[in-house]
Protein backbone atom coordinates (compact mmCIF):
# COMPACT_ATOMS: atom_id res chain seq x y z
CA UNK A 1 0.00 0.00 0.00
CA UNK A 2 2.80 2.11 0.53
CA UNK A 3 4.35 1.52 -2.50
CA UNK A 4 1.14 2.64 -3.93
CA UNK A 5 0.77 5.74 -2.07
CA UNK A 6 4.20 7.05 -3.29
CA UNK A 7 3.27 6.04 -7.04
CA UNK A 8 -0.15 8.31 -6.74
CA UNK A 9 0.88 10.82 -4.22
CA UNK A 10 4.89 10.89 -4.43
CA UNK A 11 4.40 14.38 -3.17
CA UNK A 12 2.25 13.03 0.12
CA UNK A 13 4.85 10.22 0.43
CA UNK A 14 5.81 10.56 4.24
CA UNK A 15 8.77 9.27 6.47
CA UNK A 16 5.81 6.68 8.21
CA UNK A 17 5.49 5.08 4.92
CA UNK A 18 9.14 4.66 4.12
CA UNK A 19 9.60 3.49 7.69
CA UNK A 20 7.19 0.54 6.70
CA UNK A 21 8.71 -0.13 3.46
CA UNK A 22 12.29 -0.43 5.62
CA UNK A 23 11.00 -2.81 8.26
CA UNK A 24 9.23 -5.03 5.49
CA UNK A 25 12.67 -5.63 3.36
CA UNK A 26 14.20 -5.57 6.41
CA UNK A 27 12.05 -8.52 8.23
CA UNK A 28 12.20 -10.52 4.41
CA UNK A 29 15.69 -10.44 4.41
CA UNK A 30 16.51 -12.01 7.77
CA UNK A 31 13.08 -14.34 7.24
CA UNK A 32 14.99 -15.51 4.04
CA UNK A 33 18.40 -15.76 5.78
CA UNK A 34 17.07 -18.52 8.10
CA UNK A 35 14.22 -20.23 6.23
CA UNK A 36 17.06 -20.58 2.95
CA UNK A 37 19.47 -22.35 5.76
CA UNK A 38 16.57 -24.64 6.34
CA UNK A 39 15.89 -25.47 2.64
CA UNK A 40 19.54 -25.83 1.84
CA UNK A 41 19.49 -28.49 4.80
CA UNK A 42 16.88 -30.61 3.37
CA UNK A 43 17.38 -29.69 -0.35
CA UNK A 44 18.46 -32.76 -3.23
CA UNK A 45 21.84 -33.08 -3.57
CA UNK A 46 22.52 -34.61 -6.36
CA UNK A 47 25.49 -35.77 -8.47
CA UNK A 48 24.78 -33.67 -11.77
CA UNK A 49 27.75 -31.83 -13.12
CA UNK A 50 26.95 -28.29 -14.73
CA UNK A 51 28.74 -28.04 -17.71
CA UNK A 52 29.52 -25.58 -20.31
CA UNK A 53 31.02 -26.16 -23.94
CA UNK A 54 31.76 -29.65 -22.55
CA UNK A 55 34.55 -28.18 -19.92
CA UNK A 56 33.55 -27.68 -16.28
CA UNK A 57 32.35 -24.47 -14.85
CA UNK A 58 34.70 -22.82 -12.75
CA UNK A 59 33.56 -21.78 -9.23
CA UNK A 60 33.17 -18.09 -10.44
CA UNK A 61 30.82 -19.35 -13.50
CA UNK A 62 28.92 -20.84 -10.94
CA UNK A 63 28.90 -18.25 -8.83
CA UNK A 64 27.95 -15.87 -11.34
CA UNK A 65 24.95 -18.30 -12.28
CA UNK A 66 23.28 -18.35 -8.60
CA UNK A 67 23.96 -14.54 -8.13
CA UNK A 68 27.63 -13.32 -7.61
CA UNK A 69 26.02 -10.32 -6.01
CA UNK A 70 22.58 -11.12 -4.38
CA UNK A 71 21.08 -10.44 -1.50
CA UNK A 72 23.11 -13.57 0.69
CA UNK A 73 26.77 -11.35 -0.42
CA UNK A 74 24.78 -7.98 1.22
CA UNK A 75 23.73 -9.78 4.21
CA UNK A 76 27.10 -11.17 4.89
CA UNK A 77 28.76 -7.68 4.08
CA UNK A 78 25.91 -5.83 6.01
CA UNK A 79 26.97 -8.30 9.19
CA UNK A 80 30.81 -8.18 9.06
CA UNK A 81 30.46 -4.38 8.62
CA UNK A 82 27.89 -3.55 11.80
CA UNK A 83 30.28 -5.70 13.76
CA UNK A 84 32.83 -2.97 13.55
CA UNK A 85 30.75 -1.02 15.69
CA UNK A 86 32.11 -2.99 18.43
CA UNK A 87 35.44 -4.20 17.37
CA UNK A 88 36.39 -0.20 15.99
CA UNK A 89 35.61 0.94 19.88
CA UNK A 90 37.60 -2.11 21.36
CA UNK A 91 40.38 -1.03 19.75
CA UNK A 92 40.43 2.60 19.51
CA UNK A 93 38.78 2.89 23.07
CA UNK A 94 41.99 4.35 24.60
CA UNK A 95 41.05 7.49 22.81
CA UNK A 96 38.33 7.77 25.54
CA UNK A 97 39.34 5.56 28.12
CA UNK A 98 42.38 7.92 28.99
CA UNK A 99 40.81 11.33 27.92
CA UNK A 100 42.28 13.69 30.74
CA UNK A 101 39.58 16.48 31.69
CA UNK A 102 41.38 20.24 31.50
CA UNK A 103 40.92 21.98 35.37
CA UNK A 104 39.65 25.10 35.39
CA UNK A 105 39.81 26.19 39.03
CA UNK A 106 41.47 24.86 42.32
CA UNK A 107 39.27 24.92 44.99
CA UNK A 108 41.13 23.14 48.11
CA UNK A 109 44.05 23.43 47.63
CA UNK A 110 43.42 27.77 46.54
CA UNK A 111 45.70 28.60 43.06
CA UNK A 112 46.74 24.54 42.33
CA UNK A 113 47.07 23.81 38.64
CA UNK A 114 48.28 20.01 38.90
CA UNK A 115 45.18 17.70 39.04
CA UNK A 116 47.17 15.72 41.33
CA UNK A 117 47.35 18.27 43.80
CA UNK A 118 44.22 19.47 43.78
CA UNK A 119 41.73 17.79 46.59
CA UNK A 120 38.54 19.68 45.03
CA UNK A 121 37.90 21.69 42.41
CA UNK A 122 36.13 22.78 39.30
CA UNK A 123 37.20 20.53 35.86
CA UNK A 124 35.89 20.63 32.34
CA UNK A 125 35.28 16.48 31.77
CA UNK A 126 33.67 16.02 27.96
CA UNK A 127 34.55 12.50 29.00
CA UNK A 128 35.08 10.53 32.23
CA UNK A 129 37.78 8.75 31.31
CA UNK A 130 38.93 4.93 32.94
CA UNK A 131 42.78 6.19 33.71
CA UNK A 132 41.16 9.39 35.27
CA UNK A 133 38.87 7.65 37.67
CA UNK A 134 41.89 4.85 38.78
CA UNK A 135 45.02 7.94 39.15
CA UNK A 136 42.68 11.08 39.69
CA UNK A 137 45.37 12.79 37.67
CA UNK A 138 48.01 11.27 39.61
CA UNK A 139 49.93 9.17 36.64
CA UNK A 140 52.93 9.33 34.70
CA UNK A 141 52.72 11.44 31.07
CA UNK A 142 53.07 8.24 29.66
CA UNK A 143 50.79 6.15 30.80
CA UNK A 144 48.31 7.03 27.90
CA UNK A 145 50.46 5.76 25.39
CA UNK A 146 51.16 2.79 27.48
CA UNK A 147 47.61 1.46 27.54
CA UNK A 148 46.93 2.23 23.80
CA UNK A 149 50.52 0.27 23.18
CA UNK A 150 48.38 -2.72 25.45
CA UNK A 151 45.83 -2.43 22.52
CA UNK A 152 48.00 -2.76 19.92
CA UNK A 153 50.26 -5.34 21.09
CA UNK A 154 47.42 -7.78 21.59
CA UNK A 155 46.50 -6.62 18.32
CA UNK A 156 49.52 -8.34 17.22
CA UNK A 157 49.39 -11.41 18.36
CA UNK A 158 46.00 -11.51 17.68
CA UNK A 159 46.95 -11.10 13.64
CA UNK A 160 49.15 -14.03 13.90
CA UNK A 161 46.60 -16.11 15.78
CA UNK A 162 43.57 -15.57 13.79
CA UNK A 163 45.22 -15.62 10.68
CA UNK A 164 46.37 -19.02 10.92
CA UNK A 165 43.38 -20.45 12.24
CA UNK A 166 40.92 -18.88 9.70
CA UNK A 167 43.15 -20.94 7.00
CA UNK A 168 43.02 -23.60 9.01
CA UNK A 169 40.00 -24.19 11.08
CA UNK A 170 37.54 -21.98 9.14
CA UNK A 171 36.52 -18.04 8.41
CA UNK A 172 33.20 -18.11 10.36
CA UNK A 173 34.80 -19.85 13.08
CA UNK A 174 37.56 -17.39 13.58
CA UNK A 175 34.79 -14.65 13.36
CA UNK A 176 33.03 -15.49 15.60
CA UNK A 177 35.83 -16.53 18.07
CA UNK A 178 37.18 -12.90 17.80
CA UNK A 179 34.00 -10.65 18.16
CA UNK A 180 33.08 -13.07 20.92
CA UNK A 181 36.12 -11.88 22.34
CA UNK A 182 35.41 -8.42 22.15
CA UNK A 183 32.35 -8.40 23.76
CA UNK A 184 33.94 -10.59 26.76
CA UNK A 185 36.70 -8.37 27.28
CA UNK A 186 34.47 -5.08 26.88
CA UNK A 187 31.59 -6.84 29.79
CA UNK A 188 35.41 -7.30 31.96
CA UNK A 189 36.18 -3.62 31.20
CA UNK A 190 33.53 -2.61 32.59
CA UNK A 191 33.23 -4.50 35.75
CA UNK A 192 36.55 -5.49 36.68
CA UNK A 193 38.59 -2.33 36.24
CA UNK A 194 39.46 -1.55 39.98
CA UNK A 195 43.47 -0.96 39.56
CA UNK A 196 45.49 -0.16 36.30
CA UNK A 197 47.43 -3.26 36.06
CA UNK A 198 43.86 -5.53 35.51
CA UNK A 199 43.05 -2.41 33.01
CA UNK A 200 46.56 -3.23 31.00
CA UNK A 201 45.79 -6.64 30.86
CA UNK A 202 42.23 -6.70 29.71
CA UNK A 203 43.49 -3.84 27.11
CA UNK A 204 45.74 -6.70 25.87
CA UNK A 205 43.46 -9.15 25.06
CA UNK A 206 40.66 -6.89 24.04
CA UNK A 207 43.45 -5.94 21.08
CA UNK A 208 44.07 -9.83 20.49
CA UNK A 209 40.66 -10.53 19.67
CA UNK A 210 40.20 -6.92 18.11
CA UNK A 211 43.16 -7.60 15.83
CA UNK A 212 42.47 -11.06 15.08
CA UNK A 213 38.77 -9.56 13.94
CA UNK A 214 40.55 -7.40 11.38
CA UNK A 215 42.21 -9.46 9.99
CA UNK A 216 39.79 -11.83 8.42
CA UNK A 217 36.47 -9.78 8.53
CA UNK A 218 37.15 -8.68 4.70
CA UNK A 219 38.07 -12.09 3.38
CA UNK A 220 34.63 -13.98 3.76
CA UNK A 221 32.42 -11.50 2.01
CA UNK A 222 35.20 -11.03 -0.83
CA UNK A 223 35.29 -14.74 -1.29
CA UNK A 224 31.69 -14.99 -1.71
CA UNK A 225 32.31 -12.93 -4.51
CA UNK A 226 33.89 -13.05 -8.49
CA UNK A 227 36.24 -10.29 -9.77
CA UNK A 228 33.94 -7.38 -10.76
CA UNK A 229 32.52 -7.06 -7.07
CA UNK A 230 35.12 -7.47 -4.87
CA UNK A 231 36.46 -3.82 -5.41
CA UNK A 232 33.08 -2.61 -4.29
CA UNK A 233 32.86 -5.13 -1.25
CA UNK A 234 35.98 -3.77 -0.10
CA UNK A 235 35.00 0.00 -0.58
CA UNK A 236 31.91 -1.17 1.48
CA UNK A 237 33.93 -2.36 4.12
CA UNK A 238 36.09 -0.81 6.86
CA UNK A 239 36.06 1.41 10.19
CA UNK A 240 33.73 4.65 8.68
CA UNK A 241 30.92 3.36 10.18
CA UNK A 242 32.54 2.29 13.18
CA UNK A 243 34.33 5.39 14.08
CA UNK A 244 31.48 7.43 13.40
CA UNK A 245 29.29 4.90 15.83
CA UNK A 246 32.43 4.73 18.50
CA UNK A 247 32.42 8.85 18.40
CA UNK A 248 27.91 8.63 19.08
CA UNK A 249 28.33 5.79 21.89
CA UNK A 250 30.96 8.17 23.70
CA UNK A 251 29.15 10.95 23.40
CA UNK A 252 26.13 9.60 24.47
CA UNK A 253 27.34 7.69 26.91
CA UNK A 254 30.02 10.32 28.44
CA UNK A 255 31.45 7.67 30.94
CA UNK A 256 34.06 4.95 30.50
CA UNK A 257 31.88 1.99 31.96
CA UNK A 258 28.57 2.94 30.00
CA UNK A 259 31.22 3.39 27.23
CA UNK A 260 32.12 -0.17 27.10
CA UNK A 261 28.69 -2.00 28.52
CA UNK A 262 27.25 -0.12 24.93
CA UNK A 263 29.91 -1.45 23.15
CA UNK A 264 29.54 -5.07 24.44
CA UNK A 265 25.50 -5.07 23.97
CA UNK A 266 25.79 -3.41 20.35
CA UNK A 267 28.28 -6.86 19.76
CA UNK A 268 25.87 -9.10 21.44
CA UNK A 269 23.04 -9.37 18.91
CA UNK A 270 25.50 -9.28 15.71
CA UNK A 271 27.32 -13.17 17.37
CA UNK A 272 23.73 -14.68 17.11
CA UNK A 273 23.33 -13.03 13.56
CA UNK A 274 26.57 -14.60 12.27
CA UNK A 275 25.15 -18.07 13.67
CA UNK A 276 23.32 -18.28 9.90
CA UNK A 277 25.78 -17.38 7.94
CA UNK A 278 27.65 -20.04 6.26
CA UNK A 279 31.48 -21.29 5.89
CA UNK A 280 33.25 -19.76 2.32
CA UNK A 281 32.73 -22.15 0.13
CA UNK A 282 36.05 -21.22 -1.10
CA UNK A 283 37.78 -22.66 1.43
CA UNK A 284 35.42 -25.59 1.74
CA UNK A 285 36.51 -26.72 -1.53
CA UNK A 286 39.89 -26.52 -0.95
CA UNK A 287 39.78 -27.85 2.64
CA UNK A 288 37.61 -31.05 0.50
CA UNK A 289 34.79 -30.50 2.18
CA UNK A 290 32.69 -31.07 -0.81
CA UNK A 291 29.09 -31.79 1.46
CA UNK A 292 29.26 -28.70 3.61
CA UNK A 293 30.27 -26.51 0.12
CA UNK A 294 27.54 -28.02 -2.07
CA UNK A 295 25.03 -27.23 0.86
CA UNK A 296 26.87 -23.83 0.66
CA UNK A 297 26.46 -23.22 -2.56
CA UNK A 298 22.49 -24.26 -2.42
CA UNK A 299 21.87 -21.78 0.00
CA UNK A 300 23.05 -19.41 -1.93
CA UNK A 301 21.29 -19.51 -4.76
CA UNK A 302 18.25 -19.88 -2.35
CA UNK A 303 18.55 -16.86 -0.80
CA UNK A 304 19.52 -15.14 -3.80
CA UNK A 305 16.01 -16.23 -5.75
CA UNK A 306 18.20 -18.33 -8.40
CA UNK A 307 17.20 -21.84 -9.77
CA UNK A 308 18.26 -24.85 -7.90
CA UNK A 309 21.65 -26.00 -9.60
CA UNK A 310 23.27 -29.49 -8.84
CA UNK A 311 26.93 -29.41 -7.33
CA UNK A 312 29.00 -32.40 -7.63
CA UNK A 313 33.05 -31.10 -6.84
CA UNK A 314 34.23 -34.69 -6.52
CA UNK A 315 33.59 -35.24 -10.38
CA UNK A 316 36.35 -32.60 -10.93
CA UNK A 317 39.34 -35.45 -9.81
CA UNK A 318 40.22 -37.64 -12.87
CA UNK A 319 40.25 -41.53 -11.34
CA UNK A 320 43.84 -41.36 -10.77
CA UNK A 321 43.55 -37.49 -8.86
CA UNK A 322 40.86 -39.36 -6.29
CA UNK A 323 43.30 -42.03 -5.67
CA UNK A 324 46.11 -39.66 -5.31
CA UNK A 325 43.74 -37.39 -2.47
CA UNK A 326 43.14 -40.61 -0.42
CA UNK A 327 46.35 -41.88 0.08
CA UNK A 328 47.17 -38.27 0.91
CA UNK A 329 45.18 -35.87 3.00
CA UNK A 330 45.00 -32.18 1.96
CA UNK A 331 47.86 -30.32 2.23
CA UNK A 332 48.13 -28.12 5.18
CA UNK A 333 50.30 -24.98 4.67
CA UNK A 334 52.41 -22.66 7.19
CA UNK A 335 53.73 -19.37 7.22
CA UNK A 336 56.92 -20.54 5.93
CA UNK A 337 55.06 -21.11 2.50
CA UNK A 338 54.74 -17.47 2.35
CA UNK A 339 59.11 -17.04 2.53
CA UNK A 340 59.89 -20.07 0.21
CA UNK A 341 57.77 -19.17 -2.61
CA UNK A 342 58.95 -16.03 -4.80
CA UNK A 343 56.05 -15.56 -6.27
CA UNK A 344 54.07 -14.25 -3.02
CA UNK A 345 57.34 -13.53 -0.86
CA UNK A 346 58.47 -10.35 -2.22
CA UNK A 347 54.55 -8.83 -2.86
CA UNK A 348 54.09 -9.72 0.42
CA UNK A 349 57.04 -7.40 1.49
CA UNK A 350 55.35 -4.39 -0.61
CA UNK A 351 52.20 -4.98 0.37
CA UNK A 352 53.64 -5.02 3.82
CA UNK A 353 55.33 -2.13 4.22
CA UNK A 354 52.33 -0.13 2.86
CA UNK A 355 50.40 -1.76 5.69
CA UNK A 356 52.94 -0.68 7.97
CA UNK A 357 53.76 2.71 6.49
CA UNK A 358 49.85 3.48 6.62
CA UNK A 359 49.42 2.10 9.82
CA UNK A 360 51.50 5.10 11.42
CA UNK A 361 49.84 7.83 10.25
CA UNK A 362 46.14 6.40 10.54
CA UNK A 363 46.86 5.47 14.24
CA UNK A 364 49.69 8.12 14.90
CA UNK A 365 46.59 10.56 14.12
CA UNK A 366 43.85 8.72 16.09
CA UNK A 367 46.01 8.46 19.15
CA UNK A 368 46.81 11.93 18.71
CA UNK A 369 43.41 13.28 18.78
CA UNK A 370 42.87 14.77 22.13
CA UNK A 371 45.85 16.64 21.76
CA UNK A 372 44.79 18.39 18.42
CA UNK A 373 42.48 21.48 19.27
CA UNK A 374 38.60 21.26 19.13
CA UNK A 375 36.04 18.40 20.36
CA UNK A 376 37.13 14.99 20.48
CA UNK A 377 33.66 13.66 19.66
CA UNK A 378 33.17 16.20 16.81
CA UNK A 379 36.55 15.52 15.01
CA UNK A 380 36.40 11.31 15.62
CA UNK A 381 32.61 11.40 14.33
CA UNK A 382 33.62 13.68 11.39
CA UNK A 383 37.29 11.35 10.44
CA UNK A 384 34.47 8.77 10.01
CA UNK A 385 32.24 10.41 7.64
CA UNK A 386 34.75 11.60 5.49
CA UNK A 387 36.17 8.13 5.01
CA UNK A 388 32.93 7.01 3.93
CA UNK A 389 33.04 9.18 1.14
CA UNK A 390 36.91 9.33 0.46
CA UNK A 391 36.34 5.03 0.67
CA UNK A 392 34.28 4.77 -2.49
CA UNK A 393 37.36 6.99 -4.35
CA UNK A 394 38.55 3.51 -5.69
CA UNK A 395 35.17 2.56 -6.65
CA UNK A 396 34.84 5.02 -8.97
CA UNK A 397 38.60 6.05 -10.56
CA UNK A 398 38.51 1.84 -10.91
CA UNK A 399 36.78 2.20 -14.18
CA UNK A 400 39.69 4.31 -15.91
CA UNK A 401 43.12 3.03 -13.70
CA UNK A 402 43.67 0.10 -11.87
CA UNK A 403 44.80 -0.63 -8.29
CA UNK A 404 48.31 0.45 -8.27
CA UNK A 405 47.72 4.73 -9.49
CA UNK A 406 44.74 4.57 -6.90
CA UNK A 407 47.07 3.60 -4.14
CA UNK A 408 50.22 6.13 -4.90
CA UNK A 409 47.64 9.15 -5.72
CA UNK A 410 45.73 8.51 -1.37
CA UNK A 411 49.25 8.30 -0.13
CA UNK A 412 50.22 12.11 -1.96
CA UNK A 413 47.85 13.23 -0.59
CA UNK A 414 48.48 12.46 2.79
CA UNK A 415 52.02 13.14 2.30
CA UNK A 416 51.15 16.30 1.38
CA UNK A 417 48.65 17.44 4.35
CA UNK A 418 51.64 15.90 6.73
CA UNK A 419 54.38 18.11 5.40
CA UNK A 420 51.43 21.39 5.34
CA UNK A 421 50.41 20.73 8.97
CA UNK A 422 54.13 21.75 9.35
CA UNK A 423 54.17 24.52 7.30
CA UNK A 424 50.84 25.76 9.14
CA UNK A 425 52.57 25.40 12.48
CA UNK A 426 55.57 27.22 10.88
CA UNK A 427 53.55 30.36 10.21
CA UNK A 428 51.51 30.49 13.62
CA UNK A 429 48.79 28.75 12.24
CA UNK A 430 48.79 25.66 14.15
CA UNK A 431 44.87 26.16 15.02
CA UNK A 432 43.97 25.01 11.85
CA UNK A 433 46.59 21.85 11.74
CA UNK A 434 43.58 19.21 13.38
CA UNK A 435 41.13 20.08 10.24
CA UNK A 436 44.10 19.33 7.62
CA UNK A 437 45.45 15.98 9.79
CA UNK A 438 41.80 14.90 9.36
CA UNK A 439 41.90 15.72 5.33
CA UNK A 440 45.10 13.72 5.63
CA UNK A 441 43.86 10.97 7.70
CA UNK A 442 40.71 10.82 5.25
CA UNK A 443 42.33 11.49 2.11
CA UNK A 444 44.89 7.89 3.04
CA UNK A 445 41.27 5.35 3.54
CA UNK A 446 41.39 4.67 -0.37
CA UNK A 447 45.00 3.17 0.24
CA UNK A 448 43.66 0.85 2.65
CA UNK A 449 40.70 -0.02 0.28
CA UNK A 450 42.94 -0.86 -2.00
CA UNK A 451 45.30 -2.64 0.32
CA UNK A 452 42.32 -5.05 1.72
CA UNK A 453 41.76 -5.76 -2.21
CA UNK A 454 45.22 -6.20 -3.41
CA UNK A 455 45.52 -8.39 0.10
CA UNK A 456 43.34 -10.78 -1.49
CA UNK A 457 43.64 -10.72 -5.15
CA UNK A 458 47.36 -11.26 -4.56
CA UNK A 459 47.59 -14.66 -2.91
CA UNK A 460 46.23 -17.82 -3.33
CA UNK A 461 43.13 -19.30 -1.48
CA UNK A 462 45.61 -21.64 0.81
CA UNK A 463 47.23 -18.95 2.21
CA UNK A 464 44.99 -16.33 1.85
CA UNK A 465 44.45 -15.40 5.67
CA UNK A 466 48.45 -16.13 6.37
CA UNK A 467 48.96 -13.55 3.74
CA UNK A 468 46.61 -11.06 5.12
CA UNK A 469 47.73 -11.95 8.77
CA UNK A 470 51.44 -10.77 7.89
CA UNK A 471 50.05 -7.73 6.79
CA UNK A 472 47.93 -6.97 9.39
CA UNK A 473 50.86 -7.80 11.56
CA UNK A 474 52.79 -5.21 10.09
CA UNK A 475 49.88 -2.93 10.42
CA UNK A 476 49.59 -3.81 14.48
CA UNK A 477 53.22 -3.41 14.53
CA UNK A 478 52.88 0.23 13.14
CA UNK A 479 49.59 0.86 15.42
CA UNK A 480 52.36 -0.05 18.72
CA UNK A 481 54.89 2.34 17.51
CA UNK A 482 52.29 5.02 16.60
CA UNK A 483 51.55 5.46 20.08
CA UNK A 484 55.47 6.81 20.55
CA UNK A 485 54.89 8.58 17.27
CA UNK A 486 52.07 11.01 18.65
CA UNK A 487 53.82 11.16 22.30
CA UNK A 488 56.32 13.12 20.25
CA UNK A 489 54.09 16.09 20.18
CA UNK A 490 54.90 16.73 23.58
CA UNK A 491 58.22 17.36 22.67
CA UNK A 492 57.38 19.35 19.34
CA UNK A 493 54.29 19.46 17.89
CA UNK A 494 54.60 19.10 14.75
CA UNK A 495 57.12 16.44 14.91
CA UNK A 496 54.70 13.41 14.26
CA UNK A 497 54.10 14.91 11.06
CA UNK A 498 57.95 15.08 9.72
CA UNK A 499 57.64 11.45 10.22
CA UNK A 500 54.45 10.62 8.46
CA UNK A 501 55.96 12.53 5.10
CA UNK A 502 59.26 10.82 5.67
CA UNK A 503 57.42 7.43 5.62
CA UNK A 504 54.62 8.39 2.74
CA UNK A 505 57.51 9.50 0.27
CA UNK A 506 59.43 5.94 1.25
CA UNK A 507 56.19 4.91 0.24
CA UNK A 508 55.70 6.25 -2.96
CA UNK A 509 58.85 5.27 -4.45
CA UNK A 510 58.31 1.55 -3.26
CA UNK A 511 54.79 1.09 -4.26
CA UNK A 512 55.85 2.56 -7.75
CA UNK A 513 58.47 0.39 -8.57
CA UNK A 514 57.61 -2.96 -6.92
CA UNK A 515 53.98 -3.01 -6.47
CA UNK A 516 52.32 -5.24 -9.08
CA UNK A 517 48.81 -4.77 -10.14
CA UNK A 518 45.99 -6.86 -9.52
CA UNK A 519 43.21 -5.00 -11.68
CA UNK A 520 40.81 -7.89 -13.68
CA UNK A 521 42.68 -11.06 -12.61
CA UNK A 522 40.90 -14.00 -11.33
CA UNK A 523 41.43 -14.79 -7.31
CA UNK A 524 44.87 -17.43 -7.37
CA UNK A 525 43.46 -20.27 -5.45
CA UNK A 526 46.25 -22.99 -5.32
CA UNK A 527 50.27 -22.90 -4.81
CA UNK A 528 51.69 -24.62 -7.51
CA UNK A 529 54.29 -27.56 -7.03
CA UNK A 530 57.06 -25.64 -8.06
CA UNK A 531 58.15 -22.79 -5.13
CA UNK A 532 58.40 -19.94 -7.63
CA UNK A 533 55.13 -19.61 -9.00
CA UNK A 534 52.02 -19.61 -8.11
CA UNK A 535 48.99 -20.60 -10.04
CA UNK A 536 45.94 -18.51 -10.90
CA UNK A 537 43.43 -21.22 -11.87
CA UNK A 538 39.96 -20.62 -9.96
CA UNK A 539 38.64 -23.38 -8.24
CA UNK A 540 36.47 -26.18 -11.14
CA UNK A 541 33.28 -27.84 -10.31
Amino acid sequence: LSIFHFWYNPVEFDLLNFAIIFNLLNIEILMGLFSSKRRARNADTGTTVQMLNERYLTFDEQLERIGSLGWYQVVVLILTQINYVCVTGSMLCTMFDTLAPKLIACVDPVNVTDPCLCINGTYDVQFESLLFHLTHGCHDNYMPTLWSTAVMAGGVFGSVVFGYSADRFGRKLSLLIALSGCIICNLLLTFASVHVGIVFALLSVTGFFGGGYLVISVVLPVELTTTRWRLLLTCLHGWPFGIMTMALTAYLTRRWDYFHLALAVQGLPLVVAMLFVDESPRWLILQKKYNQARQAMIRIAKFNRKPKLDFHFETELSSSTKCQVEKHPPRRYTYMHLIRDKAVFLPLLVLSYSWFSGGIITFGTYFDMSNLAGNIFLKTFITGSLKVGTGLIPLIFSRFVGRKPILIGAIAIACSTAWGSLVLYLVDLADYMPWLAIVGISAIDPMWKVNHVMSVELFPTVIRSMSRAVCNVCSRLASLIAPQIAFLSSIYSPLPFVVYGTLSLLHILIAAIWLPETNNRPLPEELSAENNTQSIQSTRL
